[in-house]
């Protein structure tokens, strides 16, 4: 079985054992395989995610399956959403809630669109250190609303610790101590057994609940309208609203799966796609190199650069004012769209970049060529890094099967500019 965990900069299985064991994914699967199944590997807990990654981040990585080959094979049973410190340091948490998070939620559960039942997707508010209550706050008050409008399991570690240290200690540098490490964002290894342990007895608690209620005779009534297509939460609560978008839902994926039974292509949803993430294979700017020496054509000032844990993080980096690059990428499925995730940061080096990127479609069948202009700055004010992907549609309707996409990018202002991921795809 797979278990999918969508968490916050803790690195796959591979290079880095040692530290990898530590990480509460790594904990979580030891803690199904050992104390449940005599230590049979019967549960695959695999972390996506990527240091300063947000909802926003995780949706795309969902969305785009930009995880390794067997991820992508396996069946997906559980995702877990773990973005809560970095979504509550977005300055726009109203686009969090209407947008980001629901758009996890049906992302993750699309993993799947022929199964009524799963994916089945867990909220997992870890706890991050007593910093910026406000915002932490606001989170958590979503989390909650979305949980409920979702029916999700919703797991709320961080309010649990937050009690137990206010009634315990006086002291709140204890919090280092017990957590091992950096308790302001980044928790050592006792912050990572914690959250193992917490979501073990809180599946448990689930599993031990749905099987009482089939030995005592409960029965649950079958939903004629799956939960699984319900819309993102809607404040308006009008009827005519929220269930005509719950039954589009229901049918889209009928009509879907009933094509899908049809049919024996490999639905692959990009032509060209990378995350420098430590699961998806890249442990080093070689790895990133490889991906990008098939589409590289050209690159002055730019270099694969950086490390998947400590910083700088890896990615696709700029090195001087006027930085270039481009790419020819042969489109191997219809591409409307292209996503570059990039890295916004407060430092002084960051202020004033801004990417310009152009991208021609040259037409297999016609000799036409349309082009667009796009533009992504790396500064804000926000006092962390995070990653964020900007979304752009290809011109003239994107890319036919057997098109030619040509991206010519430079380095328009400033002289530091770091991109994560990028993704050319159908939707």
């Amino acid at each position: 079985k797979n278990n999918i965990s969508s968490s916050v900069g803790i690195p796959g299985p591979g290079k880095y054992k040692g530290y990898t064991a530590c990480a509460w994914p790594a904990r979580l699967e030891n803690l199904f395989n050992e104390g449940l199944f005599g230590n049979n590997s019967v549960v695959k807990v695999s972390n996506i995610a990527s240091g300063g990654a947000s909802s926003e981040v995780g949706k795309v990585v969902l969305e785009y399956k930009l995880f390794p080959a067997q991820v992508k094979k396996d069946p997906v049973h559980v995702v877990i959403w773990a973005h809560a410190p970095n979504d509550a340091h977005e300055s726009d948490k109203d686009r969090v809630f209407y947008e980001y998070l629901p758009g996890f939620v049906n992302a993750a559960r699309s993993l799947d669109n022929c199964n009524e039942n799963f994916p089945m997707v867990v909220i997992l508010e870890d706890f991050y250190g007593f910093q910026s209550y406000g915002p932490v706050n606001e989170v958590s008050g979503y989390l909650s609303e979305l949980s409920s409008w979702y029916r999700l399991l919703s797991v709320n570690q961080a309010n649990v610790i937050k009690h137990a240290l206010w009634a315990n200690f006086d002291n709140p540098q204890v919090i280092s101590h017990i957590l091992g490490g950096d308790y302001n964002l980044h928790s050592g290894m006792g912050h990572h057994a914690g959250v193992a342990w917490t979501m073990l007895y809180n599946f448990l608690s689930a599993f031990i609940d749905s099987c009482t209620a089939e030995t005592v005779g409960v029965e649950i009534p079958p939903s004629f309208m799956p939960l699984k297509f319900l819309g993102a939460y809607d404040t308006s609560g009008k009827y005519d609203k929220i269930r005509p978008t719950w039954w589009k839902n229901k049918e889209d994926a009928r009509e879907y799966c009933s094509k899908q039974m049809l049919s024996t292509e490999i639905n692959e949803p990009c032509t060209y796609a990378f995350m420098a993430n430590t699961m998806a294979g890249m442990w080093n700017p070689r790895a990133l190199r490889i991906k990008m020496q098939g589409v590289l054509k050209a690159s002055d000032g730019w270099e694969a650069s950086g490390d998947p844990i400590s910083h700088p993080r890896l990615g696709w980096t700029a090195t001087k004012e006027g930085a270039t690059f481009s790419l020819l990428i042969n489109a191997s499925y219809e591409t409307k769209f292209m996503t570059f995730l990039s890295l916004k940061s407060y430092g002084p080096n960051f202020a004033n970049t801004v990417l310009e990127i152009n991208v021609t479609i040259i037409r297999k069948e016609i000799n036409q060529h349309t082009a667009l202009s796009y533009e992504i700055t790396g500064y804000h004010e926000t006092n962390t890094s995070i990653y964020v992907p900007h979304k752009f549609e290809l011109p003239g309707g994107g890319a036919k099967i057997g098109d030619s996409i040509v991206l010519d990018a430079k380095l328009k202002s400033g002289a530091n500019f770091k991109i994560n991921g990028m993704a050319f795809c159908t939707e």
